[in-house]
């Protein structure tokens, strides 16, 4: 049997079962983080007390005392318990500077001596052969990277667009959703494994590259994989549904522009397309570059107002940096401004906010989206992960998203919390973005590497 949401704020997004394998759970398996430290505070006492597995996906592991501690808190469980730990990281961010994640995990390796702990270090197949060395350090980086952020402890996963790394553990916002179902988890661990078995691996003080990425044979690796997963869950569906024991689904997506899957891409598409008139979306992205694609759908496409969330040049991670990326946080208000005018030109002043993130000391990452259906003053769906709705995530970057939708009135108060919570410092902000004064050198440029950020 097809399952299909039975509430009507949600019978609008039933195409949605056939996207993406749906995992249902109920919502007391799912518990919202707020505040970094938390985050931080959760990952150690999850990887403390893991007896099976501890599986990450992550751009890069820092080098500060809080990752170290994290590091060794998971080694020596992994010697005690003789559990798998995989780590996924991007091979460029991975192994940048002379004191990177790739030594800092080789440092632990030999005082421990474990044998069941792997590194694993993707390299986007833009840049293998002489285009790896061609770029400088850093610079490399902006052709492509493993994005995802996934942190995975025996049967729990908590999804979010945070690093493991000390900024992101102290005053840099972002979102992070945990939730306990093995089945979900085994899904997002079978993605790792897929990715690890095409990436370089750490063995011993040496690098091992990988066969000849196939990347037309690799897309049908992850295509199967999901459809696999479809249908697995929809069997689970047919049964759950006659017992009426769930009240919340999940349906994971992924983005890999350097493999044509676009599941995220279309399935937000989608999900904005589908809001009701009278509803009303809430996104939120660290780096404001809207795809034109994404454009098209808010501003033609989408019934439902919109409000965009972004961070302020003082939010903005980038704010100070040396050479041109310091220019970033302007080249995103330039941005901003290119969108409000289409905004006006579209007549859609009156359906759509733009504001921006600033609280004093802290920056702002933080992506995603809420929808509100007509009436209701608490959100039933949101997607979270690691994507910015930008060009860099959807055609650049590997990304790990999930859509959740939810009946639980319990759920939809937290969402309503989270949600709020970031835009307690926020404000509307367009004009002064209007009147920003955007660098010369930013306003020539930005046009030629839009695609890149």
């Amino acid at each position: 049997m097809s399952f299909r949401f039975k509430s009507k704020e949600l019978q609008h997004f039933n195409w949605i079962f056939g996207n993406a394998p749906c995992f249902p759970v109920h919502s007391s398996k799912i518990s919202i983080i707020t505040e970094p430290n938390k985050f931080y505070e959760t990952l150690y006492e999850k990887f403390k007390d893991a007896k099976r597995r501890i599986s990450i996906a992550s751009l890069y592991i820092g080098t500060g005392e809080l990752e170290k501690d994290l590091l060794k808190v998971m080694m020596t469980n992994a010697k005690q318990q003789q559990l798998s730990l995989k780590i996924l990281l991007d091979y460029q961010r991975g192994t940048r500077g002379e004191v990177n994640s790739k030594t800092l995990f080789e440092s632990f390796i030999d005082k421990e001596s474990i044998d069941n702990c792997k590194l694993s270090l993707y390299q986007t197949p833009k840049l293998q052969g002489s285009w790896s060395k061609a770029l400088p350090s850093r610079y490399n980086e902006i052709i492509g990277l493993q994005h995802m952020k996934l942190y995975i402890a025996d049967d729990i996963v908590i999804l979010s667009g945070a690093n493991c790394s000390n900024d992101y553990f102290g005053q840099r916002q972002d979102r992070y959703i945990q939730i306990e179902d093995k089945d979900l988890v085994n899904f997002y661990c079978d993605v790792i494994d897929a990715l690890s078995d095409i990436s370089k691996q750490l063995a011993g003080d040496k690098i091992v590259a990988p066969k000849e990425i196939c990347r037309k044979e690799f897309e049908g690796r992850i295509t199967d994989l999901i459809e696999k997963w479809k249908l697995l869950q929809a069997e689970k569906l047919s049964v759950l549904d006659s017992k009426n024991e769930t009240n919340t689904w999940i349906f994971p997506l992924l983005q890999m522009g350097d493999f044509n899957i676009t599941q995220d891409e279309d399935t937000t598409c989608n999900i904005l397309t589908s809001g009701l008139k009278g509803s009303y979306f809430r996104l939120a992205t660290g780096y404001f570059n809207l795809t034109e694609k994404y454009e098209k759908v808010l501003l033609k496409d989408c019934k439902a107002n919109i409000s965009l969330l972004m961070a302020h040049p003082n939010a903005n991670g980038f704010l100070g940096a040396s050479g041109p990326a310091g220019g970033i946080p302007y080249a995103y208000s330039l941005i901003a401004k290119k969108f409000w005018q289409k905004v006006v030109d579209y007549n859609q002043i009156s359906r759509v906010r733009i504001l921006e993130y600033e609280r004093p000391g802290w920056t702002f990452h933080a992506k995603g989206l809420w929808y509100y259906p007509p009436g209701s003053e608490v959100p039933w769906a949101c997607v979270v992960g690691s994507a910015n709705l930008g060009e860099r995530s959807v055609r650049r970057d590997l990304e790990a998203q999930a859509a959740i939708f939810t009946e639980s009135p319990d759920l939809q108060k937290k969402l309503h919390e989270e949600c709020t919570k970031l835009h307690d410092y926020s404000t509307e902000s367009i004009e002064d973005i209007l009147q920003r004064n955007i660098p010369l050198w930013v306003q020539a440029t930005v046009g030629l590497f839009r695609t890149y950020f």
